[in-house]
């Protein structure tokens, strides 16, 4: 079957076998539309790569091990990074690459080239995922010209493919990719032609950049923006950007890269009134031939128009009630707007927050009547609000760091070990751990005082031990959070805390595991290799992501003291209602506990999940599994007893040495885990929480296991792979079941 296609001597062109994208850009060239020469690698070559490299088998095993709608967005981007790894280790056949780097050789010399996908289902009238899959741009070289395929080919299963995998009818057997190379055409400006305004018919939409468009596509860089009466073909509005000043180009070493434009130039759009009125008559001679409103990309080079591709426009399928996919697409990030977002965070957002937990905590609620108070319940419940929807537009995007550091990094490196990158982030000091050292401290005046050691074990916490001890204890709950928001039982909060500084008075002295020499070993290997084929900074890369690797751990700490300060105002609340004889419960809302103070009816609808009584003498039966699958989170093997935790009072009775068991760790619970032999969640990916602080302390971890609490039982004997993410299960019952049976 043949592997490569000139799209100007194409017999039968047939979308299954060039892609959306080739089958358009060949359209546009028979209709003798200005578009550069392009070769298509077909998907028979995709198909005679993944077969020889065994890779269909590999990525079902990544894909069909757990239902996508139960995937959070830290598994789907591990599933992403684990896949593109596989292709990028993947050897491609001796006649297959000769054949395409003979037909580039060929047709475009020594030329520096671009590299874009076309995937059968891209580019279509129905499609509404356009840009889910790769581009590499300015790539020279044989080697690197194969790379880039190899990494076309795997954005196929891109974090964001998966994520659209029901519309894209993304399925192992049947899927491929298409591949077209093209030369790289350095253009004076670029931009994007909507023939049609998709917010006003009766406009053309053109968006401009100087340079090259990745700065557009990215969000780097703002465009001039023309409206354009599509009757008259006059400019209605001409919008310009607030400032000019940045623009990107093509690196000598390959790939571009951004720069300051220069005063003249940045004073300047882009397109003058002749090279508008040039696209948008282009523009319509695409459209007139596609039948269609056409969303094209265009690029000029030495004043002649260049059309990279055209598209028609969709509108996309409606998101479904409580589709969050457009947020997660917001997720990826280019490194520019990383950058911005780790200054935001570090030199605004999160000294902002600690000012506010700071004055929050210096309100008493003591001398205020109960309108005063119900007041400040309003006050604090829409902080906390203002402040979690920060940590979702803001935080959570700059988790990105951490994954845009693995992808360059394996690119860089193809270590066997997808997540070795992760090594190069541990070992920093983070709240979690500086929380744990502290409860270690308290643990260490308890092992030395015999009668604050009982107190503890039963229960007490307040006003034993003494002033040191009390001082940690207060240290603990100003600056940690731990006094669990939500819990809405002081009590119950006491009696958690007091069982967990007896459990760490077992645990020996340091018990954090460290590999400073591996961490370095790394680091130097990472650094003197991306110094060479990079044009980032690779030290302020490594910054960055390690920033944000602490980060996406810290930030939920900072939070979480504006939630608890919220949770201490509704239990002054409560006490106050109770003293007044209204009944209310630990979850009763701040809203609604300020309604109540104000002498309002409430009405509470307790959902519980329905529980179906069973005969007497008939015993509840649970699913049994002798082995799950998870998620290798953390490097280690460990055997213990199980300890299933499905409410926070589960967690006073934890052990050391038991295996956790849980559906998500909260990062207010992480100072569980110097306490556990392995950690084993539900909910997956290598940055959730549990995972983060089990490295940190070298304990075996599995996430992404299905049905975790419901396949495991407390006092379960389990052993727990984090090399292979596999966890094998002994019943407590199995024993006593045998001896019955002989």
């Amino acid at each position: 079957m043949k592997w490569i296609y000139s799209l100007d001597n194409l017999p039968h062109p047939d979308a299954l076998v060039i892609g959306g994208k080739a089958m358009a850009l060949f359209e546009l060239a028979a209709a003798g539309l200005p578009v550069p020469p392009s070769l298509c690698i077909s998907t028979a070559a995709y198909d005679l790569f993944v077969d020889a490299n065994h890779l269909r088998e590999k990525i079902g095993l990544e894909l069909y091990r757990k239902d996508i709608r139960e995937m959070r967005w830290e598994e789907i981007w591990d599933a992403s990074l684990r896949i593109q790894l596989l292709f990028l280790k993947g050897k491609i056949s001796g006649d297959l690459k000769k054949s395409i780097l003979e037909a580039i050789r060929d047709n475009f010399g020594e030329q520096p080239l671009v590299i874009r996908s076309s995937a059968p289902e891209e580019d279509g009238a129905g499609g509404s995922f356009a840009g889910l899959h790769e581009s590499h741009i300015n790539v020279s070289g044989p080697e690197e010209i194969i790379r880039k395929i190899k990494k076309v080919w795997a954005s196929l299963w891109s974090d964001r493919a998966i994520l659209y995998r029901q519309e894209l009818g993304l399925e192992v057997l049947t899927s491929r990719m298409a591949v077209v190379v093209q030369p790289f055409a350095e253009g004076r400006a670029s931009g994007l032609l909507f023939t049609q305004n998709p917010l006003n018919e009766r406009q053309m939409v053109i968006e401009a950049v100087h340079g090259l468009n990745q700065g557009l596509v990215d969000g780097a860089v703002a465009p001039d923006r023309w409206l354009i009466n599509r009757e008259s073909l006059q400019v209605e509005a001409h919008q310009a950007p607030e400032t000019r000043d940045i623009w990107f180009m093509r690196s000598p070493s390959g790939g571009i890269h951004s720069g300051r434009l220069d005063k003249d130039r940045s004073e300047q759009p882009p397109l003058d009134k002749s090279s508008v009125d040039g696209i948008v008559r282009l523009g319509l001679r695409v459209e007139d031939h596609c039948r269609t409103p056409q969303d094209i990309e265009w690029t000029v080079v030495d004043e002649q128009w260049c059309l990279l591709q055209a598209r028609p426009i969709t509108a996309g399928n409606k998101a479904s009630q409580g589709d969050k996919r457009a947020w997660y697409l917001s997720l990826t990030r280019s490194y520019d707007n990383l950058l911005h977002l780790w200054e935001q965070i570090t030199q605004k957002l999160l000294p902002e927050m600690d000012e506010d937990t700071a004055r929050l905590a210096a309100v008493s609620f003591a001398e205020m009547g109960d309108a005063d108070l119900a007041l400040e319940l309003r006050r604090r419940s829409d902080l906390n609000e203002r402040w979690t929807a920060v940590y979702w537009s803001d935080f959570i995007p700059f988790a990105h760091g951490v994954r845009l550091f693995g992808e360059v990094y394996n690119d860089l490196l193809e270590p066997d070990d997808p997540f070795e990158f992760v090594t190069l982030l541990t070992g920093q000091k983070m709240l979690s751990t500086e929380r744990n050292d502290l409860l270690k401290g308290c643990a260490e005046l308890a092992a030395a005082d015999d009668s604050l050691f009982q107190s503890l074990k039963g229960g007490v916490l307040k006003g034993v031990g003494g002033e040191q001890f009390q001082s940690k204890i207060s240290r603990l709950r100003s600056h940690f959070s731990i006094d669990f928001v939500g819990v809405g039982d002081p009590q119950a909060v006491d009696r958690i805390i007091s069982s967990m500084i007896v459990q760490y008075s077992l645990l020996p002295r340091d018990s954090r595991t460290t590999s400073q020499t591996e961490r370095e070993r790394l680091e130097q290997v990472f650094l003197e290799r991306a110094a060479q084929n990079i044009d980032l900074d690779p030290a302020e890369l490594l910054s960055m992501a390690r920033e944000s690797y602490r980060i996406r751990d810290d930030d939920n700490i900072h939070i979480g003291r504006i939630g608890q300060e919220l949770e201490r105002a509704c239990d002054h609340a409560r006490a106050r209602l109770h003293e007044n004889n209204n009944s209310v419960s630990p979850d009763t809302s701040a809203l609604n506990l300020a309604l109540l103070l104000e002498g309002k009816t409430v009405a509470e609808h307790a959902v519980q999940a329905a529980k179906v009584d069973l005969p007497q003498g008939v015993e509840r039966t649970r699913v049994r599994a002798r082995q799950l699958q998870g998620q290798p989170a953390s490097r280690g093997i460990a055997s213990g007893l199980a300890r299933v935790v499905e409410k926070m009072s589960d967690l006073s009775e934890f052990q050391k040495g038991e295996v956790l068991v849980i559906d998500a760790i909260d990062p207010t619970m992480t100072f569980f885990a110097p306490l556990a032999a392995a950690i084993i969640e539900r909910r997956g990916g290598m940055l959730i929480h549990g995972a983060i602080i089990a490295r940190e302390y070298g304990i075996p971890c599995i996430t992404g296991v299905v049905g975790a609490t419901d396949y495991i039982s407390t006092g379960d004997r389990v052993t727990v792979d984090g090399y292979l993410g596999i966890c094998t299960v002994q019943r407590r019952d199995d024993a006593a079941t045998e001896t019955i049976s002989e």
